[in-house]
């Protein structure tokens, strides 16, 4: 994830900046020309490439974000629909170049919402200042334009979804791998020490699961791991996340989540597993480690090294317990 935001940020600000470079050399070779018009709305268009470059370094770490990228766009789309009405037609060409950056800094489903407005809105514009074959022209050059851009661009994001997805999560159980645990514990972690919001974290152990192993073997093994995966994915809220560490142990990721909500679901999990039917075993049962972290704890090895501590309290007072960390 973080190989993918910085490439969709360098990329974003290579896009403005080449843009800001591209339309500062159109606004001096139309003022030596004498098309004042199209002068001035080429230096209106700096401001905005800048704001978008500034905004995309600002937002380098959330790569859902987008609506700096969207106001950008709707901007430039007012000044060159306000050259149109102007009787620019020179302007036309500039929407081709408008579309296709959209598929590069909004989300798929609101790049083709973008230039439906902008052939909508370019085409009514066309219509009324020029005529109706210019229109037509435009606008079929534009939609195959946009059209090919767009299925190029679906399919990117569907690889890249598939590849995102590949590398932060175990194949086997459906969680998060321990790449992603430390990343995403130490944005929480961050998250949690600004909003002053609680953040709890547990740590489960499937009791003798090397000893189940050993007796029915690997693949039987990674049946139970797997229908582990899908029963602990169904006892998880929205905004909770499951990461597998190792042979029968899993990691929850719990925010906003108080020391007596924590203790709920631990031993709610603590109970599920208990009383599931398992692939050729009769039962099972896990030993679960927890604790909540404390204002002004940043250390994330001191908050792993406290999980396990707390789980090894489990295991050595019987198993298949809960035990809730305390300095």
């Amino acid at each position: 994830m973080l190989a993918e935001s910085y490439l969709r940020t360098n990329t974003r600000m290579m896009l403005y900046g080449g843009a800001f470079l591209l339309f500062f050399i159109l606004a001096v070779q139309n003022a030596r020309y004498g098309n004042y018009n199209l002068f001035y709305t080429g230096m209106l268009t700096l401001p905005a490439f800048a704001a978008g470059a500034i905004y995309a370094w600002f937002k380098r770490s959330e790569l859902g974000a987008y609506l700096g990228h969207l106001a950008v766009l709707i901007y430039l789309l007012a000044l060159i629909l306000n050259l149109l009405s102007r009787h620019e037609p020179e302007s036309l060409h500039w929407l081709y170049g408008l579309g296709l950056i959209s598929f590069l800094l909004l989300p798929l489903k609101t790049a083709f919402n973008f230039n439906l407005s902008v052939l909508i809105g370019s085409s009514l514009v066309s219509v009324f200042n020029y005529d109706f074959f210019t229109m037509l022209r435009f606008a079929t050059s534009f939609a195959l334009l946009v059209g090919l851009a767009g299925m190029y661009a679906y399919l990117y994001h569907d690889k890249a979804r598939y590849l995102v997805e590949a590398g932060i999560k175990d194949a086997l159980t459906g969680a998060y791998n321990m790449r992603h645990w430390d990343l995403t514990l130490r944005q929480e972690v961050s998250r949690s020490e600004t909003t002053e919001h609680p953040l709890s974290l547990l740590l489960m152990e499937i009791d003798y699961f090397d000893q189940t192993q050993d007796v029915h073997g690997q693949n039987v093994a990674n049946e139970i791991l797997a229908e582990m995966g899908k029963l602990l994915l169904t006892l998880t809220r929205a905004g909770d996340s499951i990461y597998r560490e190792g042979n029968g142990r899993f990691l929850f990721m719990l925010p906003t989540t108080h020391e007596e909500g924590l203790l709920v679901f631990a031993e709610r999990l603590r109970r599920s597993i208990e009383s599931a039917s398992w692939p050729v075993v009769d039962s099972m049962s896990a030993s679960i480690g927890c604790l909540t972290r404390e204002s002004g704890q940043e250390d994330i090895r001191i908050l792993t090294n406290d999980l396990q501590k707390a789980l090894a309290q489990a295991q050595q007072s019987g198993h298949n317990k809960v035990i809730l960390f305390k300095k």
